[in-house]
């Protein structure tokens, strides 16, 4: 039985919305629906459907959950701004309190191993919200390592976390983040802690091929590693087999 059929679809009013950076905006929906999801992970996504023009069928892409409020029933995700070249974001650039989405899952979800003494997490703008979910879940005493690649210094976010934390930001200027290389070479030249437990995502190929790098030059485990492709540079509502 086809299970999109079966998609349980929970409605959510927008509340309150931020900028966090000039390119990151984040939404705050509240549902009756919502009170029951079982969020229990940092990095569960959610497939957000966004209203359609008359006629038309609504579009849905995947979004990570930034913070859940089950007693509030109340959800934060956070959109990376870039015009009107996809439902999503001309959606995010446009909503105001009181519209209204409809949202399906939650799905995925990254399990922070106890055992683990370091934690490396790598991704580009479109896995800051899952990134910084993950450190805030860390507990005290674990190194952890993030290397992200967004816009500008201006884009560079603060990370809440009681873990041992080090950020390595990199820059793609005027290209799209996860798109430049510059990701990967910084990579390759890291010093990288022992046997780490890894969380990577972003676009595509930039994932796949730090994904390579981790697993035959640095030799970790496939076992320690969590990957997903968030999205392909020319492609809509992409998502990896992995996610």
């Amino acid at each position: 039985m086809n299970s999109r059929k079966n998609r349980t679809l929970h409605q959510a009013t927008v509340t309150h919305i931020e900028d966090i950076t000039p390119r990151m905006r984040r939404i705050r929906v509240i549902g009756g629906g919502l009170h029951a999801l079982p969020v229990a992970m940092p990095g569960q996504w959610m497939k957000i459907f966004f209203p359609a023009q008359p006629g038309e069928k609504p579009q849905g892409r995947a979004y990570t959950i930034r913070r859940f409020d089950s007693g509030a029933g109340a959800m934060e995700v956070d959109f990376v701004l870039h015009g009107d070249t996809g439902p999503a974001s001309r959606w995010a650039g446009m909503a105001r309190p009181g519209d209204i989405v409809q949202l399906a899952g939650p799905r995925a979800g990254y399990r922070i191993d106890p055992l683990a003494s370091a934690q490396l997490l790598i991704g580009d703008a479109t896995a800051l919200p899952a990134i910084a979910a993950i450190v805030e879940a860390l507990p005290e005493g674990v190194a952890a390592h993030v290397f992200a690649e967004v816009a500008d210094q201006a884009e560079e976010q603060h990370f809440a976390s009681r873990a041992n934390l080090t950020v390595h930001w990199v820059h793609s200027d005027t290209e799209a983040p996860g798109t430049t290389g510059k990701l990967e070479l910084a990579m390759q030249h890291a010093t990288l802690p022992s046997s780490p437990q890894v969380w990577l995502a972003g676009e595509s190929f930039m994932v796949r091929a730090i994904l390579t790098h981790l697993l035959f030059d640095r030799g970790i485990l496939h076992t320690s590693i969590d990957s997903a492709g968030y999205w392909k540079f020319g492609a809509a509502d992409h998502r990896d087999a992995d996610a």
